[in-house]
């Protein structure tokens, strides 16, 4: 089983808890944003409606490890691409009561192995006899991120232990994926949805009969303990904030075409103020 503990993640990326220090003014809403498409429309949509309620908003690309440790020491104040139960068990089992779980902003989402249409493959079982028409890479994210370590407990557990886990970013697996849909070729990526690649691409998930990977996770929205009484308000528009995979498919499609995140976001705030209303609490 591939077991990798917070701190050694942390001394591997070489972001210790001085990597998001010093802190920044106490009115100062500080939002951890994980590399991803969900991470990164959720939090510059809520970086666009907290500034309009009259917050300063610094968003702290660090990796995943260092976000959850950032939250359970303060360091950092929310999060809102938490995947559970299963692909960040680890991350949240790390700081115990350290941090504040707000609950799910977006449910019925999902992560696994996926492959395009056209390849045969119906099980991650089945990949070990077609290694060679895959070239023997499973194309991944972030090597800190929880897919990336659910993935490698799958390559030991389905007989792929001479397959290689390709780590790279959000984008850059996106790209590979493109390429290769476009000559046809097989390729196996980590996926989640909603991911914009389910619309632009016909992809399917392969089977997983050992259930290593979660079909039924939810996006949860972390704070650090005390935010709800230092910052009340800031922290109620982060418990209401929940949203479904219908309004965030557009969005992330728009961040995919031009990686305009703040500009994208400021424009799905404006097209979407009835649910922006209930964030803000005034449909009460």
């Amino acid at each position: 089983m591939f077991v990798m503990t917070l701190r050694s993640l942390l001394a591997s990326t070489g972001l210790l808890l001085g990597a998001i220090s010093p802190m920044t003014q106490a009115d100062t809403l500080r939002l951890g944003i994980g590399e991803w498409a969900t991470g990164q429309a959720s939090t510059y949509v809520l970086k666009a409606v907290l500034e309009d309620a009259g917050h300063e908003v610094e968003i702290r690309s660090v990796s995943l490890a260092a976000i959850w440790q950032g939250l359970s020491v303060g360091e950092l104040d929310a999060f809102t691409g938490a995947w559970l139960p299963v692909t960040q068990a680890s991350y949240r089992a790390s700081v115990g009561d350290k941090v504040e779980d707000l609950g799910p902003n977006l449910s019925d989402a999902r992560v696994g192995l996926a492959v395009p249409s056209y390849v045969e493959a119906s099980s991650i079982a089945d990949l070990a006899e077609a290694g060679d028409a895959f070239d023997r890479r499973i194309h991944g994210i972030d090597p800190g991120a929880g897919i990336m370590a659910l993935t490698e407990q799958a390559m030991a557990a389905y007989g792929l232990d001479d397959w290689r886990l390709v780590a790279g970013s959000d984008a850059a697996m996106s790209k590979t994926l493109e390429a290769a849909t476009e000559r046809q070729d097989p390729i196996v990526v980590t996926a989640w949805a909603p991911h914009p690649v389910f619309s632009g691409q016909s992809l399917r998930y392969l089977e997983d009969p050992q259930g290593l990977y979660s079909q039924e996770e939810s996006i949860h929205t972390i704070t650090r303990l005390g935010l709800a009484e230092e910052m009340p308000e800031a922290a109620a528009i982060l418990d209401r904030f929940a949203w479904s995979a219908d309004d965030v498919q557009e969005l992330m499609e728009a961040n995919q075409a031009n990686g305009e995140y703040e500009a994208n976001a400021r424009a799905w705030v404006e097209a979407h103020p009835e649910l922006v209303a209930e964030w803000l609490g005034k449909d009460d």
